[in-house]
């Protein structure tokens, strides 16, 4: 079978992927990704920046020469939450058709949610059972249920840390009352999506799983590593009482101070603190005191969808 790619265009980050089957599953060839902020000042003008969309297609162009001596055959670039979001995607999906050769494609947060959970489902602990996955991104975070390995219920919100952060977060060090004002937002949105979810979902499953690079960030510090690693990252735990202590000296932190942090990747210095504010109120909704720790997602559901689906 041939090898294939698929890139993840977030609101926030691109990532790519290139794989060649086996009878397992895959072997990773290439991996990358890079912050380009694509969904910058989205919320208040409605509009991708012009600047914004130059980065990205640049930073696109830069990984597929890179994959070049890969050879895949087959290539997704799947846009999330900006790409649904924004008046001028049309445009971005012709200055990339332009750069690279290929569609630009925009996918349904309910594609999302099912792509991120077929990805996240791939790496996990079969011992961790039914769980609730959380996927924070830049410009929104979906809700999925799983119940016996199927995705029993989902719901998509517009709580993405770009957005949040532009809207509420000036200071740094953090100002309680900006944070409390934006957390007040993220728990009725969250609460809202748990009734979607529907009852039997959030009241009965009883593990939370987190997946994106606030949780995958978090994790990293956690085990103290210098450079990232996604086999010790996935399946990590965090505890209330880490993400407390954590969030208080991060907090504590001016940007460039956070910007220090190995594993806290530069772009994510600022988006750190509105990830916080989703992770603190999906725990207490949940009613849960820990997360497991997914470092796979949509990038990957998108693999597995084109492998095998």
């Amino acid at each position: 079978m041939n090898r294939v790619a698929a890139i993840d265009l977030g609101t926030n980050t691109i990532r790519i992927l290139v794989v060649k089957p086996n009878q397992a599953g895959y072997d990773t060839l290439y991996s990358d990704q890079r912050i380009t902020r694509l969904g910058e000042n989205l919320e208040n003008s409605g509009f991708l920046d012009q600047r914004a969309m130059e980065r990205t297609t640049k930073a696109i162009v830069e990984m597929l020469e890179n994959t070049k001596k890969f050879a895949p055959t087959r290539l997704r670039i799947a846009a999330t939450s900006a790409g649904r979001t924004a008046q001028n995607t049309a445009e971005l999906a012709v200055m990339i058709q332009q750069a690279t050769g290929y569609c630009l494609e925009v996918i349904p947060w309910i594609d999302e949610a099912r792509l991120s959970m077929l990805g996240v489902q791939s790496h996990l602990d079969k011992a961790i059972g039914d769980f609730i996955l959380f996927d924070i991104g830049g410009g929104s975070t979906e809700y999925i249920s799983s119940t016996n390995g199927t995705v029993a219920s989902s719901a998509g919100t517009n709580l993405g840390v770009v957005r949040l952060t532009e809207k509420y977060i000036t200071k740094h060090p953090v100002d309680n009352d900006e944070y409390k004002a934006m957390q007040q937002e993220v728990e009725t949105t969250v609460e809202q999506a748990f009734n979607k979810l529907g009852e039997k979902s959030y009241k009965s499953i009883r593990s939370l799983v987190g997946t994106a690079g606030t949780v995958t960030s978090l994790a990293a510090i956690d085990l103290g590593l210098v450079e990232y690693s996604a086999q010790l990252v996935n399946n990590h735990v965090l505890t209330s009482e880490i993400i407390d202590r954590m969030k208080n000296k991060l907090f504590a932190m001016e940007l460039h101070e956070r910007g220090k942090i190995p594993c806290l990747e530069g772009g994510r210095e600022d988006l750190i603190v509105a990830g916080f504010a989703i992770i603190e109120s999906t725990m207490k909704l949940a009613g849960l005191d820990r997360i497991y720790v997914s470092d796979y997602g949509l990038r990957e559901g998108l693999i597995i969808d084109m492998l095998y689906k």
